[in-house]
This record gives C-alpha cells, structure tokens and sequence, in this order.
C-alpha cells in the first residue's frame, strides 16, 4: 500500500484504531479479582511473610501516585531460588491533556493503583507469559517475580511533585524515580544474595528500565543484571521527528537521567537514544535485550502523532520497521540483542501466545531471551550491522 492510495487506507485504519481498537490493545485489560491475601505496611521484612507460589500485595506509603494516593506492589516467592525478576509495568504516559485522559482509563494503570487492581491484573495476567511458573520454556520460571504498578504516569522515572499539566485538573506527582527506588530498598535486604537479577518492562515500563537501570545496578552493589524492554524502543531521529517528544517528556517528568551522560538529556545531541549505548559502555557486565514487534501500531500511532506535531514526517508500518532496523544496525546491535517479529501487536512478555508459543524465525520469544547470556547478541531476523565507531 504505497503512494495516494496507501496513505489514505493507513490514514482512515489509523483514525479506526485510536478510536476503537487501540485502547484495547495498548494496555491488556484486567478481569475481576479472586484473591483476598496482602501484606500490611512494612519495610524488606515484609517479603519474609509473603506468599510461596502465589502473588501478595504488599501496600506501601513510600510508593506514591499520579493523584497523590499510594500503592504497593506485587510478589510473588518461588522455593529453593534466590533468582528475582522485578518487572515494571506500563500502561501509557501523562504529559499532556490527551496523554494523560488516555493514561488515566487503562486498566492496569492509571492516575492509581488500589490492591484491587493488583489482584485484577493477576487473575488476568499474573500468571501469563514471562509470569508463567510452569512452562519449560519460560527463562524466568522459577525465579522470583516481583511486580512494580504504574500509576505516576511519568515512565517510572520522574521527580517533579505538584506538577501542573494544561487541561488536567489537579497537580500531578510525577515520582515514579522515587517509587522504584524506594521498591529497591525494600527488596535489597532480602535479595542481597541473588543468584541472578533481571530488570523487564513492557511499553512505559520498557522506558523505565533504559532510566532506573543505573539504580537496579547500584542497588545491588554492580552486578551484572539482565534487562529486557518490551515493546519501548527508542525511535533515531530522522524524517521522522521525536526531539520534541524527547523534550516534552524530559521537561514535564523532569527524568532522572544519568550525570555521566549529559547529551541523554538533550534531544539535539540523541537525548534518550544515547542511554543505550551509555548503559552498555558504563555496565558492560550487564546483558540487553529489546523486542518489539515491527510493525507495533501503538508505536507507529505514538511517533506518528508526535512526529507530524514535531513538523517531521508521519509514521506507517513501513518507516517504523526501517526505523527498528536502523536501531538496532546502526545504534545498538553490538550489545543489544534484538527480537523483531513481524506483527502489530504492542507488548508480548504478558501473554503465553506471544511470549512462549509463537515462534518467528524458528524461535520464540521465551526462547530468544534465554540466549541473554550469550557473549554475542542474539538478533531475530538477523542484523546487518555497521562496523562499530
């Protein structure tokens, strides 16, 4: 579908999927809850009690949302491991009026998080895909599962309370860095000793990883963590703009980003780009990995939106392919390893049809990730990469 024809086809499905299907597809919906069982407030001695096999809602007054209310978060023990995956969720993002109306209505995220949405999430999704305890081919079985909600709407990595956003009423805590922080703390004591760690998000949550990697680490005195971003990546600037995406989130989030990486925060030089690559020259004991479907219309809607806004070209399925492979041959290949199905789904680690069964090129998803501690990236296609500079 190229030339006239093909831009008003994708012009008029476009228009259909923001209004009908895309709510639906950009962030799972939840079903209702079972469960009863959670934990009272408490500091890491909370995880002594917790649950085996099973999820417990720790609530906590650390952890802080978008409202001003608070939350908790998810955990869920397995015996005999001292593994853990910490897996921050997405669910969108809030910088502005229709940014934040889209953010506030997803089910698993939100302006905030009760204990009942938890126990909603996992009667639909606490046991699926990258959560799934009893299938083989699931890397992250029998690890330790620690869940982080979204609800500050500042892609886990803000640190600007009381913040006004034109057009939403009330002011905004955007303190999602805080939050994760305080989430580390709480999980240090008890998982001083792991045997393996894994940092994973999926959409905003996949955001979150590139900007709490650094703290992950230090929490864990440099240990070598394995990071998977789910359906987040970070579009190179070309026809297609994203600098002013890059500035708006930056400045209204005020993200905490690395010191030692000053052009992470100017979208002139890179901006959020350049924390691929400053993640693995700082961390180079770390493994990285990144997954997106290449043709996921909530990214192509997302840079399409915020391109044209920009003044730049808009996005189709097309250039948001080249896009990812651009990415991955020219930015991060060397050290990232890349599955790139063909599809239009957004986000696959919360599902067994896209995470464990579905196979692309012969592999899955599950089992791509379980090649991260390989010492050569593994890329689904294959790569094409230039020589490194």
């Amino acid at each position: 579908m190229h030339g006239a024809f093909g831009h008003l086809v994708m012009s008029g499905f476009f228009k259909m999927f923001r209004k009908i299907v895309f709510p639906l597809i950009l962030f799972l919906s939840a079903a209702s809850a079972q469960s009863d069982r959670s934990e009272p407030e408490g500091t890491g001695s909370a995880l002594a009690t917790a649950a085996v096999e099973d999820w417990t809602w720790i609530p906590r007054d650390d952890l802080t949302c978008r409202d001003g209310s608070t939350t908790g978060v998810g955990v869920r023990l397995i015996p005999d491991t001292k593994a853990v995956m910490i897996y921050l969720q997405g669910g969108g993002a809030c910088y502005d009026a229709k940014s934040c109306e889209q953010n506030a209505g997803t089910p698993i995220a939100g302006a905030n998080f009760s204990r009942e949405k938890f126990y909603e999430w996992v009667e639909k999704l606490g046991n699926q895909g990258i959560f799934n305890t009893t299938n083989p081919l699931n890397p992250v079985a029998r690890w330790n599962h620690v869940y982080v909600p979204y609800c500050t709407g500042d892609l886990h990595g803000g640190s600007q309370e009381d913040a006004s956003i034109p057009g939403v009423p009330g002011k905004q805590q955007f303190v999602g860095y805080r939050n994760v922080q305080n989430v580390l703390k709480m999980l240090e004591p008890h998982f001083r000793d792991a045997e393996d760690i894994a940092l994973i998000g999926a959409s905003a949550g996949g955001f979150g990883v590139l900007i709490n990697y650094p703290q992950v680490v230090d929490a864990f005195g440099g240990r070598s963590i394995a990071t998977l971003i789910d359906s987040a990546p970070l579009i190179p600037e070309s026809a297609i703009k994203t600098s002013c995406f890059q500035q708006k989130v930056i400045g209204t989030f005020n993200l905490q980003l690395p010191q030692g990486c000053p052009d992470c925060a100017d979208p002139s030089k890179g901006g959020l780009l350049n924390l691929y690559s400053h993640l693995s020259n700082t961390y180079p004991q770390g493994r990285y990995a990144l997954a997106s479907a290449d043709a996921d219309l909530a990214g192509v809607i997302l840079y399409n939106d915020e391109s044209r806004a920009c003044g730049g070209a808009g996005v189709n399925i097309f250039n948001y392919r080249f896009s990812l492979y651009v990415l991955r041959d020219r930015y991060i290949g060397h050290e990232w390893a890349t599955f790139l199905p063909g599809g239009v789904q957004h986000t696959m680690t919360q599902s067994d049809a896209l995470f464990l069964d579905r196979k692309y090129r012969g592999v899955s998803a599950a089992e791509w990730l379980a090649r991260i501690n390989a010492r050569t990236p593994s890329h689904i296609p294959p790569a094409r990469l230039l020589p490194k500079k």
